[in-house]
């Protein structure tokens, strides 16, 4: 159970007014001494110590901080930067959901003759590409190892003696 000392040095500490306690502390050698304490401590004056190693301390803490919010930068901006290439990807891949315009069916009732089909030019140069771009037949493709190491005879009679 709480006593009424008890509940004098509980506003003391709060800070909080003393109310109906205010009889009973003007009585009590206790409480007086109480509500006294901080009258006392707020009349000393002296230069604080902050003691040995502060300055070694602070400088450790600062450090610290500022360690801690670079790498929050670091982990703000990357987070920005994918989340703006996620929406970067996502608008340049969507597609629109507008069906594409009717092409106007043409109302003229006179008859013209067939656009003749034209071949495309090819050259010698072109036609390779075209068959080395095809992937299925690309993927078959081996090398003839007779005819690579043919050239490399020779070479392997100065090389007998010699270990890598």
């Amino acid at each position: 159970m709480m006593t009424t000392c008890d509940s004098v040095a509980e506003r003391v500490a709060l800070g909080e007014p003393l109310g109906e306690l205010a009889e009973h502390a003007a009585s009590c050698d206790r409480c007086r001494g109480v509500v006294a304490l901080p009258a006392k401590l707020g009349a000393t004056r002296h230069d604080i110590d902050p003691g040995l190693g502060f300055a070694a301390r602070m400088t450790v803490g600062a450090q610290n901080r500022i360690a801690v919010r670079h790498r929050r930068r670091v982990a703000t901006g990357l987070a920005a930067s994918v989340a703006a290439g996620a929406l970067a990807v996502f608008l340049f891949t969507r597609t629109s959901g507008h069906a594409p315009a009717p092409t106007p069916v043409a109302t003229d009732t006179t008859q013209r003759p067939p656009d003749p089909v034209v071949e495309p030019t090819t050259d010698e140069d072109l036609a390779a590409l075209i068959k080395l771009a095809d992937v299925d037949r690309s993927s078959r493709l081996a090398a003839d190892w007779s005819q690579i190491e043919k050239p490399l005879r020779p070479y392997r009679k100065l090389l007998q003696g010699v270990r890598p």
